[in-house]
């Protein structure tokens, strides 16, 4: 998959991305749009959110803050900005209802505008990332929603510096090469714009689900409307600085691929969604690698602790293949750097922690699949998209 990954990343550099620029064409009528920011307990970073969002360069938009019912200082950290900027509007819910059911409310009930963007609360946009995120919708009339381009911000322990390899050589080079073979698997939730005629045709949100990004995506595709990525629509993100924050991400981001897998299996029963079925089948085998390195793991454990006689070739270690591995990640990694330079200066300081990744990371995601397959494919969804706030810390950053 990493050798897919890397031709599908460079045709898509080549071919859609190499001579576009990061400058709003001036002879362009942008459309008005409407800017949803979900917020709970954010008090640590909806203050730079609001900051930012003062300084774009964008001829028409309006800011909907949703405070699902927050307990800490957001909702009057929000009032301070509301009260001086006329086109920011505070919309506080009295009971926290999770993150899909607070933007349907605000979608049905109080947006109008032809294109809805979605922000997280601890997520910073760039001054012309809303000229780029919205330009698609001009060209394409099929065109349902659009994807940002996270880079992290936070990059000083070595879980950061991880992480910040992971959304430029795993996450953003996946959604080009995903682009270019079939579909998206999903937009990033912390930065995405949306046609709003469609994002009410198909009932808004699914508050059934862990990852609501993930199901709108497929809902999107599934009514035959194009999902792309826009590598120019920069957004700056803050990701967890701990195991325990990080382990809880991945778990709920691993829930939410198991409900993906049952919500839409019906994917295989018409020939129609048959552009679908990589994305799907390349998902379930991720599973399914995932389930195998947990038993593999154990069974060595047992083998190793008993001194058994049990034959079985799979070590959590790496072995002669894992200078394979490394090597594979370290290519993936520098033709993300490629890819990626004229968006993140910076990026190639991450180098060094590449050969790290798969050691740490498989062993994460492989725990993350087995801990949530229970909840995942037998459990109720009823209240999947129930939310709590990451512990996020203040963060100024130049940008």
């Amino acid at each position: 998959m990493s050798i897919v990954w890397i031709i599908g990343g460079l045709y898509f550099w080549a071919r859609r991305e190499r001579k576009q620029t990061q400058k709003p064409e001036s002879n362009i009528n942008y459309p008005p749009i409407t800017i949803l920011v979900p917020c709970y307990n954010e008090e640590n970073t909806i203050a730079n959110l609001c900051t930012r969002l003062t300084k774009l360069k964008y001829p028409d938009y309006h800011v909907i803050f949703i405070d699902d019912a927050s307990t800490d200082s957001t909702a009057d950290i929000i009032r301070k900005f509301v009260y001086k900027t006329n086109n920011f509007h505070l919309l506080r819910l009295t009971q926290n209802s999770g993150k899909a059911n607070a933007l349907n409310y605000a979608l049905f009930n109080f947006v109008n505008t032809p294109i809805t963007v979605i922000i997280d609360a601890d997520t910073i946009i760039v001054e012309n990332s809303l000229y780029e995120i919205v330009k698609p919708f001009l060209f394409q009339p099929r065109l349902g929603a659009v994807t940002g381009n996270p880079i992290v911000m936070n990059k000083e322990y070595f879980l950061e510096k991880l992480q910040a390899a992971e959304f430029a050589s795993i996450i953003s080079l996946i959604k080009r090469s995903q682009r270019v073979i079939s579909r998206v698997l999903t937009v990033s939730g912390c930065f995405a714009a949306y046609n709003t005629k469609v994002l009410k045709e198909i009932g808004g949100f699914s508050p059934f689900t862990a990852t609501e990004d993930i199901d709108i995506t497929w809902r999107i595709q599934k009514h035959f409307y194009e999902v792309w990525f826009v590598p120019q629509a920069i957004a700056y993100i803050q990701v967890p600085s701990n195991l325990k924050e990080f382990f809880k991400q991945r778990r709920r981001w691993a829930l939410g691929g198991w409900q993906l897998l049952r919500i839409h299996k019906d994917v295989f029963t018409s020939w129609k969604y048959r552009r679908l079925w990589l994305i799907y089948l390349e998902f379930m085998l991720s599973c399914v690698w995932g389930i195998s390195f947990v038993i593999g793991s154990i069974i060595w454990l047992i083998n190793f602790i008993f001194h058994t006689d049990f034959y079985f070739f799979v070590s959590p270690f790496p072995q002669w293949y894992g200078s394979i591995i490394s090597l594979v990640c370290i290519t993936q990694f520098i033709v993300a750097i490629f890819v990626n330079h004229q968006y993140d200066k910076k990026l190639w300081k991450e180098l060094f922690w590449i050969p790290w990744y798969p050691l740490f990371f498989f062993c994460f995601g492989a725990l993350s699949i087995v801990a949530t397959l229970p909840k995942g494919l037998f459990g109720s969804m009823e209240k999947a998209g129930i939310w709590k706030s990451p512990e996020r810390k203040k963060i100024n950053v130049s940008i």
